[in-house]
This record gives C-alpha cells, sequence and structure tokens, in this order.
C-alpha cells in the first residue's frame, strides 16, 4: 500500500494539470486557437530551451550504446508485435490499422514523461539517457510513423522520401537543441548570465503548459466506440510493453535510474503527435483521437501501478 500511495503521489500532480487543462477548454477559457499556438510555443521555444539549458550544463560522459540498442529494438519489437495484434484482430480498414498500429508504439515522453521523471528523481533524472531516448528513439518513433502511414495508406503512390525524413529530422527543434547544447556543454562554451536566466524562465512554462495543452485536447466524448481497439491498442502502450520490456532491461543488467526511465518511458501513454501525424498523413485520426484519450484514461490506474511495483522490486532509486 505504501508503494502504490507513493505511485499516487508521483502521478497525482501531473494528472490535476491535465485535468485543469481539459475544464478550461469545456468552460470556453481556451479554445483550439489557444491549443495550437501554445503548442507551437512549447513545440519550438519552451521544449528546446529546456532541453538545452540542461544539457549545457549536465555531466555527459558517455551515450551508453548498449541502452540506445535497447531504446531502438525495444521500439521495434512493439511495432511489430502491434502489427500481428492487429493482423490477429482483422482490421480490415488500412488506415484504421495504421492508427491502431501507430498509438501503440508512440510515447508521449517529452509532455507527459519529463513531469513524472522530475518528479521520481526530484528534478535531476539523468541526462545522459534523457538524451539517448530524445536523440533516438523520438527519431526512430518519426522515421517508424512515416513508414507505416505511407504504407498502409490508400494512395497510389506510396514511395517513401528518405530525403523528407532526414529534413524533418534534421529541423526538428528538440533534435537542434541537444545539438547545440551538447557542443555548449563539450567545449564549456559560457553563455552570458542574462541570457542563461531567460532561457531558464522559458524553459521553465515547458511542463506546466504542455499538460495544460494536452488536457485541453483530450477529447472524452469521442470514445465511445470501437471500444475493443482502443482498449488493445491502449493496453500495449502503458502495459504489455513495460511488463516485457523492463524484466528484459533487468536481465540485461541496466542501473535504477536506467530502468526508471526506461519504465516511463513504455509505460507513458499514447503522443498527441499520433493524432497530428495521422491527420496530415489521411489516416485515421479520429480513431487516433479515441485512443489518445483512453491510453491517458488507463495511464490514471496503470502509471501508480506500474510505479508502485518499481518501487517494490527496487528498481528506481
Amino acid at each position: 500500500m505504501e508503494n502504490l500511495l507513493m505511485g499516487l503521489n508521483i502521478v497525482s500532480p501531473v494528472f490535476f494539470v491535465l485535468l485543469l487543462g481539459y475544464f478550461a477548454k469545456k468552460r470556453g477559457y481556451i479554445d483550439n486557437n489557444f491549443v495550437d499556438k501554445g503548442t507551437w510555443i512549447v513545440f519550438y521555444l519552451a521544449l528546446p530551451f529546456k532541453l538545452f539549458y540542461d544539457i549545457k550544463s549536465a555531466k555527459i560522459e558517455s551515450l551508453h550504446p548498449k541502452y540506445v540498442a535497447y531504446i531502438l529494438l525495444g521500439i521495434i519489437f512493439v511495432i511489430f508485435v502491434s502489427i500481428v495484434i492487429a493482423k490477429s484482430l482483422r482490421i480490415k480498414d488500412k488506415k484504421k490499422l495504421s492508427a491502431f498500429v501507430h498509438c501503440a508504439y508512440r510515447s508521449n515522453f517529452v509532455y507527459v514523461g519529463f513531469p513524472i521523471l522530475d518528479i521520481i528523481y526530484n528534478g535531476a533524472p539523468s541526462m545522459e539517457h534523457m538524451i539517448v531516448i530524445i536523440s533516438f528513439g523520438l527519431t526512430l518513433y518519426n522515421i517508424s510513423a512515416i513508414i507505416l502511414l505511407t504504407y498502409y495508406s490508400e494512395a497510389e503512390d506510396k514511395r517513401i522520401s528518405f530525403i523528407d525524413i532526414a529534413m524533418k529530422i534534421i529541423k526538428n527543434p528538440m533534435i537542434v537543441s541537444i545539438i547545440i547544447g551538447a557542443i555548449f556543454n563539450f567545449l564549456h562554451i559560457p553563455v552570458y548570465q542574462g541570457v542563461d536566466k531567460a532561457i531558464e524562465m522559458v524553459s521553465k512554462i515547458s511542463t506546466p503548459m504542455s499538460l495544460i495543452l494536452i488536457g485541453a485536447s483530450l477529447n472524452f466524448e469521442s470514445s465511445k466506440s470501437d471500444f475493443k481497439l482502443m482498449f488493445i491498442s491502449a493496453f500495449i502502450k502503458t502495459v504489455l510493453a513495460p511488463a516485457i520490456l523492463i524484466p528484459i532491461g533487468v536481465k540485461l543488467g541496466f542501473t535504477n535510474m536506467e530502468l526508471g526511465i526506461a519504465f516511463v518511458f513504455w509505460a507513458t501513454p499514447c503522443a498527441a503527435n499520433c493524432f497530428i501525424f495521422t491527420k496530415q498523413m489521411n489516416s485515421d485520426y479520429e480513431f487516433a483521437s479515441k485512443i489518445i484519450t483512453f491510453s491517458f484514461i488507463m495511464s490514471i490506474i496503470t502509471y501508480p501501478v506500474g510505479i508502485s511495483l518499481m518501487n517494490y522490486f527496487n528498481l528506481l532509486h
């Protein structure tokens, strides 16, 4: 019971802020225009500033190739399992199948995982391992999403442009901020105190702002149909992936910090980006929206339970 209460105490602040965003949107205090502009501020300013600020000040000694392989192979494994399960469920609509798989493997690590890790590790999770997930894990997310949604699209031209994929990776503001932060870190480049303080101030809005925006994007009313498929996709994301991959991480001898970060990565609910990607690539974005909302509902239970189990088996600290 003590471990479960600890899990609830870690997760509850995040979900309270999410609910603030949801009810603010429901009451009309914020609208879709605010969400769109706020998302731009978080994605292009606050989060990149946070990553740059944290990385330039972090003690980075290695990129941990074994951990990189674990994260990348884990993502590929979850994608493969999701496709097999989707095929076994006989999802005939290709757009729905691609949305099912996309939501089953893509984690909302940056917007939700960051705040959870800040609480678990008192604002000091290992930046070395965070860099691994952001640089390698999120890049593979984008590459696999483009390939998956193109392959299962109904368009006649299904050619995949690797130049376009490379350009999207290069232009990603989070990747850019990581590279610049690493350069400042390795070369010990000083930052003028006034600029440094301004970057710190902007970076601090990333967590509450992103959670409010996610809360405002949730749509519980749309989650009444396709219940079985929604449940299975959300279950893969929040339960099955961490249940399989964390024991593998233990067998591989990872430290508690590495396992804690990996757990949050695997167990975090479906990313809101799934909706954006599926809509941009003409997939079933309405079905993706339902899975996103349902995975957040599930994570209210799965997150505290998972964190309590990790703590019980001494895998967090």
